[in-house]
């Protein structure tokens, strides 16, 4: 993001979430100026998905669903599943977009967490949340990440990756450095599976990476 998108849009490092709504605001139903919404699944995401098992019978959340197309992919597979955004405005487009979905889109904030959800979802789904957070929040976004994991449920991330030293000065988007992989074992996640293939378009790789839940004695 050059400097003077991040000025129009107000990113400042002490107040991490608020550029958001400023952006979504600022969009209507076709996603125009988000530069993450693809309007469709993202599409490592959903080849995923294609050969996944069905979801009936368990519940997913979307970590910063956005306009809500990920959700949506999820409910047809046959999850319950919650979706939430920091940005008001993106909740309001995903209720406009999607009036016949039963996704619960609610507004709330991954930097703050949310207690009632800790150990609730079988599937939570992460594309490119945490680095589009300053990077000294990384390891409060890990853990209540992680916190939303039930026993023996799995985390879905997908970011992209650089090894060069994280900084605010170098972002929005601040991204992963790969020793993120090793971060989540800390909260109680296991790595079962990590597909570092895919072409990245600004990083040097995007990985798509499954964490389980420990199943708690």
């Amino acid at each position: 993001m050059d400097e003077s998108t991040r000025k129009h849009l107000g990113v400042q490092e002490d107040k991490p979430t608020d550029w958001f709504e400023t952006l979504y605001a600022g969009t209507k139903e076709a996603g125009a100026g988000v530069p993450w919404a693809n309007m469709a699944p993202h599409p490592l995401f959903k080849a995923w998905l294609e050969q996944a098992e069905s979801g009936s019978g368990k519940t997913a959340l979307v970590v910063g669903c956005g306009l809500g197309d990920d959700a949506l992919a999820l409910e047809a597979k046959g999850y319950t599943v919650t979706a939430f955004d920091v940005s008001d405005s993106a909740i309001a487009l995903c209720k406009k977009r999607f009036p016949e979905s039963q996704v619960d889109f609610v507004q709330a904030d991954l930097l703050a967490g949310v207690p009632e959800w800790h150990g609730k979802f079988d599937l939570v789904l992460e594309i490119f949340t945490i680095q589009a957070l300053p990077p000294k929040y990384e390891n409060t976004l890990i853990q209540n990440l992680s916190d939303f994991v039930s026993d023996s449920g799995k985390l879905l991330l997908i970011t992209e990756i650089r090894k060069e030293e994280r900084s605010f000065e170098k972002g929005p988007p601040w991204l992963l450095n790969p020793s993120y992989r090793k971060a989540f074992e800390a909260y109680g996640l296991s790595e079962i599976y990590h597909d570092p293939r895919a072409k990245a378009e600004m990083g040097e790789a995007i990985h798509l990476t499954i964490f389980k839940k420990t199943k708690a004695n």
